[in-house]
């Protein structure tokens, strides 16, 4: 019985926290404000990741660069203002979360980047890439 009532806590509890913490996540960009998005990034960059891991990306207004961070890997730079593109489906970690490329301005290979769906919006935003909600 309260294994099923936790699976049901979960369930109906779990989309309004994240739909609160994405809005919350996107006014602080708009306002100025560091702004940290859960994710699960991935590159074949020297000193990355090689398969996807948990973590997140920090974006500090007026820097140049965006950071991604985890327990494994502490801070792991790179630039904003690149380009995005559609990955393909073998890049994906999780299909149930929506998934981008991007290429930094200062070359290199791709990062690619997955986030729960209502944070792609604010993180295309943030890279500074097309805000038009497209995977």
């Amino acid at each position: 019985m309260w294994e099923l009532a936790a699976d049901l806590a979960v369930l109906f509890g779990d989309g309004p926290l994240r739909a609160l913490r994405a809005r919350r996540a996107r006014r602080r960009l708009m306002a100025g404000l560091p702004t940290r998005i859960p994710c699960s990034v991935r590159s074949e960059r020297p000193g990355w990741p090689a398969a996807f891991e948990n973590g997140s990306l920090l974006f500090t207004p007026g820097r140049p660069t965006a950071a991604f961070g985890s327990r494994r890997h502490p801070w792991l730079e790179f630039g904003l203002g690149g380009e995005h593109r559609d990955p393909e489906p073998e890049d994906w970690f999780d299909q149930d979360r929506a998934a981008t490329g991007y290429l930094p301005p200062d070359g290199g290979a791709a990062v690619f980047v997955q986030v729960h769906s209502r944070y792609l919006v604010t993180t295309r935003l943030a890279l500074g890439g097309p805000v038009d909600g497209s995977v």
